[in-house]
């Protein structure tokens, strides 16, 4: 579906995308992770055809973006839907017409807008302020708006640049609704800041710092993006348990402190086996008073955080 083969862009003398290979396929929903300034917004508007690379090439649908030759397949020609940053929509505009207005720019044929702009309505809950002036509209039905935009000529591709920027909770919620609804057809990518709702939105993650990709993981296994370490969390009292613990097979490192019951102990292991039985196990043979054996795994903002620390 969409292909980057050593993509590479500079502005004057920056290189901002440091050659970059990456394959989506399709009906992935890909989460676009990266600090500002780390080439997320270069990269998808390069494969929203609007920025051609300095080298490399874009294929999407097999066929190359900035071809030169002009030989693109127009059977294979991708549908894209954009929504940049910002979302830029006309505040002198109803909603009506704003519509109109791009239906117009994408080409839809007269006799298929109305039909084509009542669905993206009805999907993107614009119902009850289609008539209204855009400049009278919530942040929230801004967003909307544009989204609806985005999807308005049923694109098999949707660029989604930090999509919920300035929402409020319940603002973010609907659109992180909208958007997993709108995502069951398409292949999607959404660049964002927030972490938490990258998870639940996406099926899989890339994280990319100072122009390169420097993670690449399917969601439920975002534990290997930090080296796979898991972490395991022990209240305990007894004697010499630090020193035992360190023993166990894919331990790293044993953190130990004093709580109010007992000591705490955060042990970092590589192992993908769950070292939970062998850690109760060891605490039965060495006779420790056990209060508690948790597990967890490093959320996303930590991995982010490892990973793009310069």
């Amino acid at each position: 579906m969409i292909s980057l083969k050593n993509v590479s862009k500079n502005f004057e003398n920056n290189q901002i995308i440091k050659n970059i290979n990456l394959t989506i396929k399709k009906g992935e929903v890909i989460g676009f992770l990266g600090p500002n300034g780390a080439g997320k917004t270069t990269t998808v508007r390069m494969i929203a055809g609007v920025l051609p690379p300095s080298k490399g090439e874009i294929l999407v649908n097999e066929q190359n973006l900035f071809d030169n030759n002009n030989t693109i397949d127009e059977k294979k020609k991708p549908h894209i839907g954009y929504l940049p940053e910002n979302n830029p929509i006309f505040d002198d505009l109803t909603v009506e017409e704003f519509l109109y207005y791009w239906a117009e720019i994408k080409n839809i044929a007269k006799d298929k807008q109305l039909p084509q702009i009542k669905k993206v309505v009805k999907e993107t809950g614009l119902q009850d302020v289609f008539y209204r002036p855009i400049s009278e509209l919530s942040k929230g039905y801004r967003q909307r708006t544009g989204l609806a935009q985005a999807i308005l000529s049923d694109p098999e591709i949707l660029l989604l640049d930090e999509p919920t920027e300035g929402l409020d909770p319940n603002q973010r919620r609907d659109i992180h609704d909208l958007i997993k609804g709108i995502g069951k057809e398409r292949t999607v990518i959404i660049c964002s800041h927030v972490l938490s709702e990258i998870t639940k939105m996406c099926n899989r993650i890339l994280i990319i710092n100072h122009g390169k990709i420097v993670a690449d993981s399917f969601t439920k296994d975002l534990a290997d993006l930090a080296g796979g370490q898991n972490l395991y969390e022990i209240l305990a009292n007894g004697k010499d348990i630090k020193k035992d613990l360190e023993k166990l097979s894919g331990v790293n490192k044993v953190e130990s402190k004093k709580d109010k019951l007992a000591t705490k102990f955060i042990v970092s292991a590589s192992s993908k086996k769950d070292l939970r039985l062998p850690i109760f196990e060891l605490a039965k043979l060495k006779k420790w008073d056990l209060y508690e054996l948790v597990k967890k795994q490093e959320d996303l903002e930590d991995i982010f955080a490892q990973l793009t620390r310069d």
